[in-house]
């Protein structure tokens, strides 16, 4: 079978593509080719493609229209930050090109419900959203030892979690999230990551009620040797959230993240699920499960009083660490046209009208 044809849009050294995607798309188990990359400019492009080691007859753009008129692209991947989504994937949308684009969708709920509308209006075959956190081992490993009934029926669920960007200071190249008309923050990229893993082990909410706080309006941007390049700036976006409600299954839900780091030597991420029978511990170095996983799954048998560190399932690309690994998931199921547990168009907007409602819910926040 022939390879899938790529063109990624926003690529360069160092950034999130070629950490998280490359590992790969670079791998001789891939099953696409890389024939195009779109940056800021054609400079820029030309630049990543020797960089990074592509094929020297990968086509090099400065303009996302050119990705969308390239009749040789099979799938076009959007890699760069929320509020470029829109703008950099509409023309292929037009084109009726088949798309792959990270978490969120768009920068707001308008935003995604109109790029499904442009999808569907011309006929785009697959579109998929990097909410890559549903590949995670982590997800498999409870959904087996829930179908088992380890636990019995579960009751309720609580998870404290840190995010990392929403603290003290911010990197000054991701300052965008900051800035809530960018479509980036700790809610809408770590919380609704986190989320989204959570709901695929336990299920949707039935009704929910939410707190947003911004408890730092003011920060300072640093540079990425850590030192501070620019004091005082305005942060518009949470840095503290709080949301609680009952799942369609009937058991409770309750869901507090802050922003910054988790206290020194203790994990930035505690998830209990409590059963019946027993309680299952999720530890984790922070909210992030998608890209640096869990570190421990331990069980609580109420009838034994035995706890018992249960061993993380493996998996396909079991080498990988987590940030390339449950994106390599991700292209095997777009490669063979799995939907089953890929994130598409229409389920990003569901995503986008959750994060509309916890904003209703907080007007003024």
């Amino acid at each position: 079978m022939s390879p899938i044809r790529i063109g990624i849009i926003g690529l360069a050294d160092g950034s999130w593509a070629a950490k998280a995607h490359l590992p790969y798309l670079q791998s001789s188990t891939s099953k696409f080719e890389i024939v195009a990359v779109c940056n800021s400019s054609v400079q820029s492009a030309v630049k990543s493609v020797k960089d990074l080691n592509l094929p020297p007859g990968t086509r090099t753009y400065g303009n996302v229209q050119d990705i969308a008129n390239d009749k040789d692209i099979d799938l076009v991947v959007c890699t760069t930050r929320a509020d470029r989504h829109f703008p950099s994937i509409l023309p292929s949308l037009k084109a009726g090109k088949s798309v792959f684009v990270e978490w969120p969708l768009g920068c707001s709920y308008e935003e995604a419900r109109e790029l499904l509308r442009v999808a569907e209006e011309n006929r785009v075959k697959f579109t998929a959203v990097g909410l890559q956190g549903r590949f995670e081992a982590t997800v498999e490993t409870l959904h087996k030892l829930l179908a088992e009934g380890r636990i019995g029926k579960v009751l309720s669920s609580t998870i404290t979690g840190q995010g990392l960007i929403g603290g003290p200071t911010e990197i000054q190249k991701q300052s965008y999230v900051i800035d809530s008309e960018s479509g980036g923050s700790l809610l809408t990229i770590p919380a609704v990551h986190l989320l989204d893993t959570v709901w695929q082990v336990l299920g949707e909410f039935g009704s929910f009620q939410s707190v947003l706080s911004n408890q730092r309006p003011v920060i300072d941007l640093v540079g990425e040797n850590g030192s501070i390049v620019e004091w005082g700036v305005k942060k518009t976006t949470p840095d503290h959230i709080m949301i609680h409600g009952r799942l369609e299954s009937g058991a409770v839900l309750s869901v507090s993240m802050r922003g910054g780091m988790p206290f020194k030597g203790l994990p930035g991420l505690e998830w209990s699920i409590y059963g019946e029978k027993g309680e299952i511990r999720v530890t984790g170095p922070n909210a992030f499960v998608e890209i640096f996983g869990t570190t421990k799954i331990e069980l609580h048998d109420f009838t034994t009083d035995q706890v018992e560190q249960i061993e993380l399932m493996k998996g396909t690309f079991a080498e990988m660490e987590p940030i390339s690994r449950n994106l390599a998931r991700v292209y095997e199921a777009i490669a063979v046209g799995d939907k089953r547990v890929l994130c598409n168009f229409e389920q990003a907007v569901r995503r986008h009208g959750f994060v509309e409602e916890v904003y209703k819910q907080n007007l003024g926040v």
